[in-house]
């Protein structure tokens, strides 16, 4: 490391180094405590951890500070590099050189997060390698494979390029995508066969540029099972490359977790792998009715025995536990804050490059535990590594509407909804926009969204309490009542003081205002 006379600074100790390391790789340098102290120790029990990091960035800033140095950043929840004070520089490395070997041997979970965060790079042998008999490699699940052909451009010249800045714009965003291996063709090689096919047309709309995308089953027949018109809002080339991108990689992803999620329900549960289990229970999820609601909490809770390291796995565990609870369903409610807090933790360890498995550990720190900057640090880092992950934008405007910035959180959760239009999931996005609206004291915005929310899915108790809340406001009592009944009915232990202490909302004003209505709508 060098300050920025050209001196050399010397940390002393390997795990000051590995901080410094981890916040230089980290989205936007910076990352959660819980996150370092787990990847630097990872036997000791959390708290302890947490001592240890804090005496080492205590001790770590001591030093850089006899040097004259000022770089590290620190709050309550997280630790970052300052952005003005520090350039970020990766040297080139020889053929099969290890990624950072200083570092490895500290912490088996740091060796593993190395690993991922070069895309599985090899590791250097250590002189005297610490004996874990019961310790196994982590599983890499199998990804599904999409083979992305070169756009047609059938708009000629007036197009210009566009057909090859949309393809290399969707290749590129699509290649964030954890669950997703993409494949391209490349001269001179055997074609691959993938498990779909993207292909596409470049067209004018008058003239507005647009793109007709269809995605070809071609391990099912050749098939066509999903297709797509996207004609983006932008002037520029590049912009309209870029979003095309990000509104074609939100759709796939969750057209393919439909499509393998038909799939791994064909197989019988006994002899499903736990990717398997997991995917087969995300509809269930989604539904929201409670039995198999619960049967798909049993499921996830089975692929999390089964492969233990599959991060995928704890993250939709962590996610189902949250629905759980804001649904008033949680029986121990204690168990399960502390069950999606665990899962989230693992993991965000396990693949500290998944931007969903960020974005559901913000969500269970900012809904759950109200720790709301963490919240925010990691779903900014999921956005980071996938702009176009809806999840992201839902759960980053979520934690901006818990901090007070309604503003932000509305323009987030908006984006998560033009990323994935008419999407029978959406429920979740549009409930929490519903409330964004209603604490922005737009009521009738709020009843219009709301409706929609609980046709689809009148089970969610979030759009619930948005609507009941937005009609006490408005004076119509009369009319919130079937909504308080059905609320009850779902959340029987419902109460305004309950709510008071459960809602993760930092500014008092907001909780007051979400709290009055729900009087005025007759809820006690």
């Amino acid at each position: 490391m060098l300050a920025a006379d050209g001196r050399s600074v010397m940390l002393g100790g390997p795990r000051p180094r590995a901080l410094i390391a981890l916040l230089a790789l980290a989205p936007g340098h910076r990352m959660p405590r819980r996150l370092l102290a787990g990847l630097l120790w990872s036997e000791a029990e959390t708290p302890h951890a947490l001592r240890r990091l804090r005496d080492v960035l205590h001790d770590l800033r001591a030093a850089l500070a006899a040097e004259g140095v000022d770089l590290i950043g620190a709050d309550a929840s997280t630790i970052w590099l300052l952005a003005d004070s520090v350039a970020v520089t990766v040297a080139e490395r020889s053929a099969g050189w290890p990624f950072l070997a200083e570092l490895q041997g500290i912490d088996p979970q740091l060796d593993d997060w190395l690993a991922r965060a070069e895309g599985g790079a090899p590791r250097a042998p250590t002189a005297e390698p610490r004996q874990q008999p019961d310790r196994v490699a982590s599983p890499t699940a199998r990804r599904t494979s999409v083979l992305v052909a070169p756009l047609i451009n059938l708009a000629g010249a007036r197009a210009g390029h566009l057909d090859i800045t949309m393809t290399d714009a969707i290749v590129a965003t699509l290649s964030a995508l954890r669950s997703v291996s993409v494949l391209v063709d490349v001269p001179g090689r055997p074609a691959p066969v993938p498990d779909y096919m993207l292909t596409g047309n470049v067209t004018l709309a008058g003239q507005r540029p647009q793109v007709s995308l269809r995605l070809i089953d071609v391990g099912g027949g050749g098939a066509v099972v999903w297709s797509s018109v996207i004609a983006p809002d932008e002037a520029r080339p590049a912009a309209i490359a870029e979003e095309v991108a990000a509104q074609a990689c939100a759709r796939l992803e969750h057209e393919l977790l439909l499509l393998e999620a038909e799939r791994a329900a064909q197989r019988p549960l006994a002899e499903a792998s736990a990717q398997e289990m997991v995917l087969r229970v995300v509809p269930d999820i989604y539904r929201l009715e409670r039995d198999a609601f619960e049967r798909a909490g049993k499921v996830l809770a089975m692929a999390v025995r089964r492969e233990p390291r599959l991060a995928s796995a704890q993250a939709w565990l962590a996610y189902w536990n949250v629905l759980l609870v804001g649904q008033g369903w949680a029986v121990q409610e204690r168990e399960a804050l502390a069950a999606a807090e665990h899962a989230a933790e693992q993991a965000i360890l396990l693949d500290p490059r998944d931007a969903r498995g960020l974005a559901i550990a913000g969500h269970v720190r900012g809904f759950l535990h109200h720790q709301i900057p963490e919240a925010l640090a990691l779903t900014r880092q999921a956005l980071e590594i996938n702009p176009a992950l809806p999840a992201a934008w839902t759960f980053s405007g979520m934690a901006h509407a818990y901090a007070g910035e309604l503003e932000t959180g509305r323009r987030h959760l908006k984006r998560a909804l033009a990323l994935l239009p008419r999407n029978p999931h959406a429920f979740f996005t549009e409930a929490g926009l519903a409330t964004v609206e209603m604490l922005l004291g737009n009521f009738e915005a709020t009843l219009t969204i709301g409706r929609a929310v609980l046709q689809l899915q009148p089970r969610f108790t979030a759009a619930l309490r948005a609507q009941i809340a937005a009609l006490g406001h408005l004076g119509r009592a009369e009319e919130a009542r079937p909504l308080v009944h059905a609320m009850l009915e779902l959340d029987p232990g419902f109460t305004i003081p309950r709510f008071r202490q459960a809602a993760p909302y930092v500014r008092r004003r907001d909780m007051d205002h979400f709290l009055r209505g729900l009087r005025l709508a007759g809820m006690t």
